[in-house]
């Protein structure tokens, strides 16, 4: 990826690129975004980051029971100028052959390098099979789209692009730890490096829509750190949603032994992130924390996603493929830093601790699954009559 040309301090809780539109002309910076939809220009107030953008033109189904094929074998399946800006965001962290992202160093314990990159785009491609090809729940639409989309921890940025793309006339706003998305995206999306976790937020304008998606590890309470904070930055009527993965194994029919090496491993891991307080169960934590935030009409709906191509459907059998080759290229992305700063582990060590978990994923005769949580909720209107009792239990 190659480096803006230049980059314009504008505070310190975000941190800004250069424009280049279609034609690779500089856009002006001062250029007026439309009145009703426009990126974040200056922060109101002193901050703690720099805005920072690169910017190129450039029916749901639910799993309730899944079948197990009877016969799997048969079916494959601080004070900154630009120079220190650039190598401050792009020095990454070393580390057992991984790199890592140097905005608030160590805040999150998993890879940005190009094989994860790779796998966060395979993983966006099997989400979307999941979800039967819809990006959002959000009760959105062509007569009625978000003016101002705001997703947080943006990962490559691809839903963010493709929602730029779909909503033309929205302002799409990416954040993340780490400057690795595409270099050409739409003229509408813009991507900055942010840490959502920090105490204050400083988006001038608020959002119709907040929405994240596969964050697990990187918030240590959901409520405090996100859904408080996104309530205060919607538009009155505006929607959070999240679509999060809950990693721990599950198996509806005692095929899982309880010694499976995958069980062992994510258990394990579950074990380190909590000691390094970023909890990956945290999916199931973010309904009641929509709740406690304020928001109403919370629903929260939960998708059975194979562990490998073990059912009998053929969709169900795709997806299960698909969704193998995630986890095992994500095994040791995964692992790696956690095991290795919770546990003091050396890479060789957990290399060989790895062996037997890949090899176990793929066994058809386990029909183990992971599930992955949709949460929506509603900020209240203005004239909205709001009881503490308000949101669905």
């Amino acid at each position: 990826m190659s480096s803006p040309q230049s980059y314009i301090p504008q505070g310190d809780d975000a941190i800004a690129t250069h424009k280049i539109n279609a034609c690779g002309v500089d856009d002006v910076a001062h250029d007026a975004e439309p009145e009703t939809a426009r990126a974040p220009t200056e922060p109101p107030y002193d901050l703690n980051n720099f805005p920072f953008t690169f910017e190129h033109a450039r029916d749901a189904s639910r799993s309730i029971n899944i079948e197990p094929d009877s016969d799997p074998s048969i079916t494959p399946s601080y004070e900154w100028d630009g120079e220190s800006i650039t190598s401050s965001i792009t020095a990454y962290r070393e580390e057992n052959g991984r790199t890592y992202h140097a905005y608030s160093d160590g805040s999150y314990h998993y890879p940005n390098d190009t094989l994860e990159l790779e796998r966060l785009d395979w993983q966006y491609i099997c989400l979307k099979r999941l979800f039967n090809g819809r990006n959002y729940f959000a009760p959105w639409s062509a007569d009625q789209p978000p003016k101002r989309i705001l997703d947080l921890a943006t990962g490559t940025g691809m839903w963010a692009m493709e929602m730029a793309e779909e909503f033309e006339d929205s302002v799409v706003v990416g954040t993340d730890l780490s400057p690795i998305q595409p270099e050409y995206v739409p003229p509408n999306a813009h991507f900055y490096i942010h840490d959502a976790r920090l105490d204050d937020w400083w988006w001038p304008d608020p959002f119709d829509y907040i929405h994240i998606r596969m964050a697990l590890g990187a918030w240590e309470d959901f409520e405090t750190e996100v859904a408080r904070k996104a309530f205060d930055h919607l538009e009155p009527g505006g929607w959070f949603e999240a679509q999060e993965l809950f990693p721990t194994l599950r198996c509806d029919d005692d095929s899982m032994p309880a010694d499976w090496p995958p069980n062992l491993l994510f258990n394990d891991l579950e074990d380190c992130a909590r000691r390094e307080h970023r909890p990956l169960d945290i999916a199931t934590t973010y309904k009641q924390g929509l709740i406690k935030a304020g928001f109403v009409d919370v629903t929260e709906q939960v998708y059975k996603i194979p562990i490998n191509g073990w059912a009998k459907s053929k969709n169900w059998k795709t997806l299960g493929d698909l969704w193998n080759v995630n986890c095992l290229d994500a095994i040791q992305g995964v692992a790696m830093a956690l095991l290795h700063r919770a546990r003091g582990l050396k890479r060789h060590q957990i290399e060989i601790h790895l062996m037997d978990t890949r090899r176990a994923l793929s066994d058809k005769t386990v029909h183990a699954y992971q599930s992955c949580y949709v949460v929506l909720g509603r900020k209240p209107g203005r004239e909205e009559t709001v009881t503490p009792s308000s949101g669905h239990q």
